[in-house]
């Protein structure tokens, strides 16, 4: 497997509380993390950080071959890297003008944008509601068009906080599969979720977050391994989208 991304020594604090202590992680291209931990562990925080959008107190980042300081790197995680959270803002336009805004925010020509689109709601089983208003989707389906406007800007990763939360069981299943899907495309995926069946059913690679110290996890497992991960040995709101990741 290819690394997609690289952390290691990752250092965070909120005043006197310790969120992240000397945290190290390794992501795979074709690979889905999951990422676990109790409300409160860090999880959000860990992600934004590896999105470029959370400034750590310290760490190195490694891309392409090359280390470098977060602070040097946070515009090209923020071009490479894709974080959605959990409850997927929609503009008043369609589903196939939501899906496209990130790619007219690059000012993509207008036949690029139009195939690339349409490719994405393909994929996530949508093209038969490409043109309805977004904001009349359900939840699973809103979730969806979130998972195209991520997937349609080709990042290396895309990091999903909670992406099943308050859906119904079928909802929940669907989103898993499109995850295994999207997984198949070269695409690391991370996804922060508690959904026991997720847990034990998607990571190829499970980290456990706790006391600052990611754990990794045997696959399918649900108790915190015994000891860290180590940079020898690495882990494998409705919020506006324009405020995350390339979004």
């Amino acid at each position: 497997m290819n690394a997609a991304l690289r952390l290691t020594d990752i250092h965070k604090h909120f005043g006197e509380r310790r969120i992240l202590d000397d945290v190290a992680i390794a992501l795979e291209s074709g690979q889905c993390h999951v990422l676990s931990g109790r409300n409160g562990a860090g999880k959000t925080t860990l992600m934004k950080i590896l999105a470029g959008l959370e400034r750590p107190d310290s760490t190195q980042v490694k891309l392409d071959g090359v280390a470098r300081p977060w602070r040097q790197l946070r515009h090209t995680l923020r071009r490479d890297v894709v974080y959605l959270h959990q409850y997927a803002y929609m503009f008043d336009a369609s589903v196939e003008d939501n899906v496209g805004y990130g790619l007219r925010a690059a000012r993509l020509p207008a036949g690029e944008r139009r195939a690339r689109v349409a490719e994405a709601l393909e994929r996530v089983d949508l093209t038969h509601l490409a043109g309805a208003n977004a904001r009349t989707l359900s939840g699973g389906e809103r979730q969806r068009v979130a998972l195209a406007r991520a997937w349609v800007l080709r990042p290396r990763v895309m990091l999903l906080d909670e992406p099943t939360a308050n859906m119904d069981r079928e909802s929940r299943e669907q989103t898993w599969f499109l995850l295994r899907r999207l997984r198949g495309d070269q695409l690391c995926v991370v996804v922060a979720t508690h959904d026991t069946q997720a847990i034990a059913t998607l990571p190829d690679v499970h980290l456990h977050l706790e006391e600052g110290k990611l754990r990794r996890q045997p696959a399918g497992a649900h108790d915190p391994a015994p000891s860290p991960v180590s940079a020898a040995h690495p882990a494998a709101t409705a919020h506006d989208p324009r405020r995350e990741g390339r979004m």
